[in-house]
């Protein structure tokens, strides 16, 4: 995640891969595939070991150019603008939602720790907090304490000087995930005595809308109903897949090689390998990515509700149940429910339904663990009201554009009271 700070806005743009690792992978994964030619040249295998080379590895330097080329599409961007008086932020052609910085009313850190051999790597994510719940991702701050080297280590003072930037421009209070002050930071926000922070809104997730209440909706734009999206097979399922028909083309070649120099104790070996490389891609193809090629999303709008389906297309194949062509089935429905919160994980786009009791015990959980000294008996009483209070329920909502995702979102979030 890159955060650029300006004179009066803040710049945030966050991809998955920088775009030369792709070119860097179109030229490696050409290399191995031309290597065959050395194979040709030098061995007694000959041709054979070229098309082996070729077979096996062109297929993922084309993945690899393929999402160079199509990687911008899916990058987030977040522009906030004081001077305006908003913040945009989007990740695909659909036009970005826009909303007020007033509705903006903290800052909330989430941290994460990772031990290695060497130390431990603490990363903390910094989010703006939407009076509907909605959290955008600005900056991700990362720090290592090694085990050799710990003198005169200080956990959050990479953090602090981060925010000493976002409080130059947008001061606003700190929190953790829990909602309580983040008290680590070594400076505090300078925050206009006439201007307050309000109480926060609770995240209730209703779907009843107050007159008044539209006005917000109108400016960010409700999706239209039904909102529909195709499944997208991520380039880790290809990459998978072409590794199992690489493994299948080597069986192959062992088995020729070894068939025209007469070795039939290894020839064997390679019906094998080509059976077990060949069968495990058919598999994983015929089972799981032409079936998801051919899937659609929808969320359709109910009365008071709205109900989430998967319409796979089967072409010309008869169910008895659906008919012809496709089959349909209810992935979720949500209707008003005031037991239940919903949130919006960004920038994976998960869309989570979660019953108010199992939250609450969940940030008990994490208040105990947060503490100084946590007390280990309470924490393992809470991790079992957690589990026996959990009615967790998710939307994979990741193929949607942001933009579209969270307007559906917002349209959850607005409640009666």
């Amino acid at each position: 995640m890159e955060t650029s700070f300006l004179t009066n806005s803040i710049l945030v743009k966050a991809t998955m891969v920088n775009d030369y690792v792709f070119l860097f992978g179109v030229a490696v994964w050409t290399i191995l595939a031309l290597s065959g030619i050395w194979f040709w040249k030098r061995t007694h295998i000959g041709k054979m070991g070229f098309v082996f080379t070729l077979v096996s590895f062109l297929p993922f330097s084309f993945l690899c150019y393929q999402s160079y080329e199509t990687e911008d599409r899916f990058v987030y961007k977040l522009k906030l603008d004081t001077t305006e008086g908003t913040i945009q932020f989007g990740d695909s052609d659909v036009p970005d939602i826009e909303l007020p910085i007033e509705e903006f009313h903290t800052y909330q850190v989430r941290s994460e720790s990772e031990s290695k051999k060497d130390g431990i790597r603490y990363t903390d994510t910094i989010y703006i907090h939407h009076k509907s719940g909605l959290l955008l991702p600005v900056a991700t701050v990362s720090v290592k304490r090694d085990k050799d080297n710990q003198e005169g280590f200080s956990r959050y003072s990479l953090l602090s000087r981060e925010f000493k930037k976002f409080f130059r421009i947008l001061p606003l209070p700190v929190e953790t995930e829990t909602g309580k002050p983040f008290q680590e930071l070594l400076i505090k926000p300078e925050l206009p005595k006439e201007k307050n922070p309000g109480p926060k809104l609770k995240n209730k997730a209703l779907i009843s809308l107050k007159e008044s209440e539209m006005h917000s909706l109108k400016k960010v734009g409700a999706p239209p109903f039904p909102i529909e999206w195709k499944h997208q097979i991520i380039s880790a399922n290809w990459y998978f897949s072409f590794s199992l028909l690489a493994i299948g083309h080597l069986g192959m070649l062992l088995f020729i090689f070894n068939f025209l120099e007469n070795r039939n104790h290894i020839m064997y070996y390679g019906i094998l390998i080509l059976l077990f490389g060949y069968l495990s891609f058919g598999s994983q193809y015929y089972f799981w990515i032409l079936p998801k090629s051919k899937t659609v999303y929808k969320i359709e709008a109910v009365e008071n509700g709205f109900r989430y389906y998967s319409i796979q297309d089967r072409g010309d194949k008869f169910d008895q149940n659906h008919g012809v062509g496709e089959i349909k089935r209810l992935e979720g429905e949500w209707f008003p429910n005031r037991e239940k919160i919903v949130f919006l994980e960004l920038p994976k786009k998960s869309l989570h339904f979660q019953s108010k009791l199992a939250y609450e015990k969940a940030m008990a959980l994490a208040d105990s663990l947060e503490s100084d000294s946590p007390d280990l008996k309470q924490s393992f009483r809470l991790t079992k009201e957690v589990y026996d209070s959990s009615e967790w329920v998710l939307w994979d909502l990741s193929d949607l554009p942001m933009e579209v995702a969270v307007r559906f979102f917002l349209v959850l979030s607005h409640s009666l009271d």
